[in-house]
């Protein structure tokens, strides 16, 4: 029997690794001990030494996949929270997340055509900031893989969330609402994740960033793309 082709040990081992990684984050509040990075160092190297296939495991968890979309919108009672604190500043906040993201796909098509890349790297490329299902459709519709759109959106996602907060920090941005917005339009649901580990007011601004970025890109990708 190929212990990666069951649905119950392929579940068991996802969850236990974002456990642990969430265990060492929360006793050792290191940015690097992410709990969705520790998972995947984990259950790659389970399926690395088990000799396994990266497809079984993905067909054995499509339960968890599917389960993600229920989970977002657990995030509406963050928002509705902190609605007030939010609608103070509607306008700042739309056109932060409106030149973020389109700041981002410009960065992303640029620098991969700059550095040679083959086109389906810079199609993934423009996608990589807004949530996984959104960036799957807008890579079909642009004509990319849908291996290298979750890839990079993935990469993106965990990069914002290992590296936004100290960065952010760094130079200067400390303020809630204002790391929430950079973090929700850069990484997604991944970095969302993050903010919700800091306070309520910087998971809402994530969550909403993260809502709008995906709703712009989606709006004007498809129409821009073939002007880049």
């Amino acid at each position: 029997m190929n212990p990666f082709q069951v649905p119950a040990l392929m579940i068991g081992l996802t969850l236990g690794a974002y456990l642990l990684g969430q265990h060492l984050f929360l006793r050792y509040r290191k940015s690097w001990l992410n709990p969705v990075l520790v998972a995947i160092i984990l259950i790659a190297t389970v399926i690395r030494l088990g000799s396994g296939v990266v497809e079984d495991y993905l067909k054995s968890t499509q339960i968890l996949v599917f389960m993600l979309s229920p989970t977002v919108v657990c995030l509406a009672l963050i928002l509705y929270e902190q609605a007030a604190a939010l609608q103070r500043r509607a306008f700042a906040i739309v056109a932060a997340v409106s030149c973020g993201g389109l700041t981002n796909v410009l960065a992303g098509v640029y620098l991969s055509r700059w550095l040679g890349l083959p086109e389906p790297f810079v199609q993934a490329m423009s996608t990589k900031a807004v949530t996984t299902p959104i960036a799957l459709e807008l890579s079909k519709s642009l004509g990319g893989e849908a291996s290298l759109t979750v890839a990079f959106v993935l990469m993106s996602g965990i990069m914002g969330a290992v590296w936004g907060l100290p960065f952010l920090r760094a130079v200067g941005i400390k303020d809630p609402m204002e790391t929430g917005l950079a973090i929700g339009t850069v990484s997604h649901g991944i970095g969302t994740a993050r903010a919700q580990q800091e306070n309520d007011l910087m998971a809402a601004a994530a969550a909403l960033a993260m809502a709008l970025n995906g709703l712009f890109t989606a709006f004007y990708l498809p129409y821009l793309y073939f002007w880049l």
